[in-house]
């Protein structure tokens, strides 16, 4: 959840790809052994796991009140009540409707259970597009940013594909990353659509990371990024802090 033009602005300042550039080994960071967080695939789950974002990839949500949401909710933070507003990015139940038939999907973000669990019962009250939904207590905290080792979920990283606005997220695991322009509130935006030939092409790979290599060459973008004097943290919002 962002708050405003300012945060854009300092996002933009931000250089994930630097930032991927001087992360330490994973070893380093986290516990030698954790519990994986997620049951076995069973044998009617499809076997690739596509890795969804929440804020700014699939939605925008605001503290502030504004025209046009597609919905609110109530939430309780910080001692007080607030209300959310939500835009869905454009074309969002068309793509999910399709990805959901063809891999395994879970929600991953850095945000707040209290308040992304809400949000997710709205964009699936069923519970029939997300198999499974992972929250910020689970991301890992290096540097100011909350990061997402995919290898906590337990699935097979050859099958594993993460979309999401902010490439550092996936920084551990650069070869599972597909990279998503962040959205706030473009209604012509056609990111959704753009994506599923690409995933589409990926069903039935025995290994994802080549192909996802390939396309978006996200080490060369890495090993050419260059150090400036200083850069910020990204940017975060109440539920990301």
């Amino acid at each position: 959840m962002e708050d405003g033009e300012e945060d854009e602005e300092e996002l933009d300042e931000f250089d994930p790809y630097l930032f991927i550039k001087n992360l330490p080994n994973l070893s380093s960071v986290v516990p030698t052994f954790r519990p994986v967080l997620l049951p076995k695939q069973t044998r009617s789950c499809p076997p690739i796991s596509l890795v969804l974002d929440l804020d700014e990839t699939l939605v925008h949500s605001t503290l502030e009140p504004c025209d046009e949401v597609d919905f609110t909710f109530p939430v309780h933070f910080n001692e007080e009540e607030h209300t959310v507003y939500v835009r869905c990015r454009p074309h969002l139940h068309e793509f999910m409707e399709r990805v959901s038939r063809l891999f395994e999907i879970i929600i991953f973000t850095a945000s707040q259970s209290i308040y992304a669990e809400q949000l997710l019962n709205v964009l699936d009250p069923k519970r029939k597009l997300f198999r499974h939904r992972v929250y910020r207590d689970s991301c890992v905290f290096f540097d100011g940013n909350y990061l997402k080792d995919l290898s906590v979920l337990g699935r097979d990283l050859s099958r594993v594909i993460i979309v999401d606005n902010s490439p550092q997220a996936f920084g551990f695991q650069v070869e599972n990353g597909v990279p998503i322009e962040s959205w706030f509130n473009d209604p012509s935006d056609k990111e959704l659509l753009h994506l599923l030939p690409f995933l589409e092409s990926l069903i039935g790979a025995e290994d994802v990371r080549p192909m996802i290599a390939k396309k978006f060459n996200l080490k060369e973008k890495i090993d050419a990024a260059v150090a400036s004097p200083e850069y910020p943290a990204e940017a975060g919002d109440p539920f990301e802090r």
